[in-house]
């Protein structure tokens, strides 16, 4: 999807998962891509609790991830 390889789910659903060690080549992590309205319930229902404490250095690393896979050259991955 993020190479446009593949259509985006997001028009069709409420919500949509994806992880971010996979397909991004990133720190191991995940996201989660949601209508505006369901915004709020999600992020009361992964923080705090079920997500763990925010890590700089996997934020940071997470941003490289996207800034590289907004580079041409990640459709040859």
């Amino acid at each position: 999807v993020a190479t446009g390889y593949h259509p985006s789910p997001i028009p069709h659903a409420d919500a949509v998962t994806t992880t971010t060690h996979k397909t991004l080549r990133g720190p191991r992590g995940g996201l989660i891509l949601c209508k505006e309205e369901h915004a709020r319930t999600i992020d009361k229902a992964v923080f705090p609790g079920t997500q763990g404490g925010p890590l700089e250095h996997i934020i940071a690393a997470k941003a490289v991830a996207f800034k590289e896979a907004l580079d041409p050259s990640f459709k040859d991955y």
